[in-house]
């Protein structure tokens, strides 16, 4: 798959050299400095010429090193990629993305390379806690240790809290690992390359957050222009052994399966805990998911089903873009009146009166040329912000089908004329949140389940739903 590894400076100096085929010679490297670095005009990260394709990406930080691999075969550009961007974030969390720090532990990167590739080039391990066991020096960055419980031991594995979700990796790759696409049934593994042997925690809890933000323009006659949620199921596990967790979601499909009673079953046993915006089934579209979930079983049973990593993971991401529960209505009435300008706007919650959003803030975008605003309100806070040139309406706590009223009046310059004001863009008013418990999008656990060899195993598991605004915009 992959035949050649080269690492170059900036000005196109070659530091690091690994030759997975003995057909090649060294002499390669000079075609990639002359076709790509040297030449101005090139732009795409992939040159083919002949046989032979040059795929690279320049590292992190400031010394933007040239990462390139050599491949004489018809491989997969994309697993490709996505192994250069894990191998450019496991070179930043041994600081090895720096030239001179490159050139004096050199050694170290070699290591590194004979870790994560096998033969004939092929990629074998990417996890920066799997590869830090296994080497002789252990990486500085260690990715988030400091939110470990000091509870927890790990025995023979002193990098276990190190992984490389907290690296970054381009959004358009997804993930998938071999080893966790078939059923996990009643034989365990011994090993997974993002979780080591030997951890034990005094107590075992599984916390899971179900993060939404709602996204939604809505133009001045009502109408919504566009609405989507973007959505990630983050999991925090301090879990004992090799525990296996799966789930299950209402989303359309796991209904199709015969799920649509779910609520009715025994197997749900906390029902109050459900957000009340969830009914039905929900659509999700663009899934993606971290290595450890078995895409089979999700295909086949629409189950997730996984081995977690220790500590913090961002385990899911999904989008829904139909019947979606909207937290809010804005209804503004704005009004010129030769030079000033009138308002008069609504707000009114939407969810559960037994729930409430903090942190609310409406940003509503004045004229310019306006020095000050004569405000009035039912509630809240509002005062006019110069170097935002607009008013924004506060509310520490807002409570569920709540309707607040706004009138205000424009002060402004004295060269201010109605044709300013007709010149005027009028950007969009935009509307911040969270609301605890509430789900924008309508997606629910159905159930949660982590069992182990041990049977009398238990588990604290807690479930947490946060909706939050994303580009929530009206049009007046």
């Amino acid at each position: 798959m992959i035949n050649a590894i080269f690492i170059y400076s900036t000005r196109g100096e070659l530091i690091v050299s690994k030759l997975f085929n003995n057909s090649l010679k060294r002499s390669i490297s000079d075609i990639f400095r002359i076709q790509v670095i040297n030449n101005l005009d090139v732009r795409s990260p992939i040159l083919t010429l002949g046989s032979t394709t040059f795929h690279h990406i320049r590292s992190n930080g400031s010394d933007s090193l040239w990462i390139v691999t050599v491949s004489r075969t018809n491989a997969n550009s994309g697993a490709i990629w996505e192994f250069l961007y894990k191998f450019n974030a496991i070179l930043d969390a041994y600081d090895l993305t720096k030239e001179e720090k490159l050139k004096e532990d050199f050694m170290i990167c070699y290591e590194i390379l004979d870790v994560v590739i096998g033969a004939g080039g092929i990629p074998m391990d990417t996890e920066l806690g799997s590869i830090a066991s296994k080497i002789s020096v252990k990486p500085p960055k260690s990715g988030g240790t400091s939110s470990e419980p000091k509870s927890s031991t790990v025995a023979n594995f002193p990098g276990s809290n190190l992984s490389t979700s907290n690296l970054s990796m381009p959004k358009f790759l997804t993930r998938n690992n071999r080893s966790m696409s078939q059923d996990l049934g009643t034989n365990y593994p011994s090993n997974f390359p993002w979780r080591p042997n030997g951890i034990k925690y005094k107590k075992n809890e599984v916390f899971l957050y179900v993060n939404e933000k709602i996204n939604i323009l809505v133009s001045r006659d009502g109408s919504i222009l566009k609405a989507y949620v973007d959505g990630t199921i983050d999991m925090t596990t301090h879990l004992s052994g090799t525990p296996i967790c799966q789930f299950g979601l209402n989303d359309s499909p796991s209904v199709e399966f015969g799920d649509s009673l779910w609520l009715d079953t025994q197997e749900f046993h906390n029902k109050k805990a459900v957000p009340k915006a969830a009914a039905g089934s929900v659509m999700l579209e663009d899934c993606k998911f971290h290595q450890c979930v078995s895409l089979d079983k999700f295909n086949k049973e629409r189950i997730i089903k996984f081995v977690p990593p220790d500590g913090n993971m961002e385990l899911m991401k999904y989008c829904v873009r139909d019947n979606l529960n909207l937290p809010f209505k804005i209804t503004p009435v704005v009004t010129p009146c030769g030079s000033t300008v009138e308002y008069r706007i609504t707000l009114k919650s939407l969810f559960p009166n037994k729930l409430s959003a903090k942190d609310v803030a409406l940003h509503i975008p004045v004229p310019p040329g306006t020095v000050d605003c004569k405000i009035n309100i039912s509630n809240g806070k509002c005062k006019f912000e110069s170097e935002e040139n607009a008013m924004v309406w506060r509310f520490n706590k807002y409570h569920g089908l709540t309707e607040n009223t706004l009138s205000a009046v424009t002060v402004p310059t004295s060269d201010t004329t109605q044709l300013t004001l007709q010149q005027w863009p009028r950007p969009p008013m935009s509307l911040g949140f969270e609301i605890m418990m509430f789900s924008n999008s309508g997606l629910v656990v159905r159930y949660f389940r982590v069992s182990d060899k041990d049977e009398k195993y238990r588990v604290v598991k807690w479930i947490k739903y946060i909706s939050k605004s994303g580009s929530y915009e009206v049009r007046y």
